[in-house]
């Protein structure tokens, strides 16, 4: 569920007089969740959305790089451009784990 859209029908299950635990199980989400969204009003939350659309990935800089090692090593892992980024990149700091997660890198199926 988009967020503006789970932001409402949060605060619209709120004012219906549901108990967070029961919203949170209604949406298939963490109270936590909840609360975070109630704390926030309707400027806070469009203002919160709009940042986390323009964060930056660490390997964002990388991606032309990383696509080309791909398409001339189609068999490579991702343990491998994490050694080659390492290799090239002394002071990048990087975990493997988010070689493996970056939206470049193909999913294997």
């Amino acid at each position: 569920m988009e967020k503006w859209n789970m932001y409402m029908e949060i605060y619209q299950l709120k004012q219906q007089g549901f108990k967070i635990r029961r919203i949170a199980r209604k949406l298939g989400i963490s109270r936590t969740t909840v609360y975070k969204y109630l704390e926030k009003s309707p400027e806070e939350m469009s203002g919160w959305m709009a940042s986390t659309k323009t964060r930056v990935k660490k390997l964002d800089p990388y991606e032309m790089l990383i696509q080309t090692w791909l398409s001339e090593n189609p068999d490579m892992s991702a343990a491998q451009v994490h050694d080659w980024l390492m290799e090239r990149y002394k002071d990048l700091e990087v975990g493997e784990s988010t070689v493996r997660i970056y939206p470049a890198f193909p999913k294997l199926l």
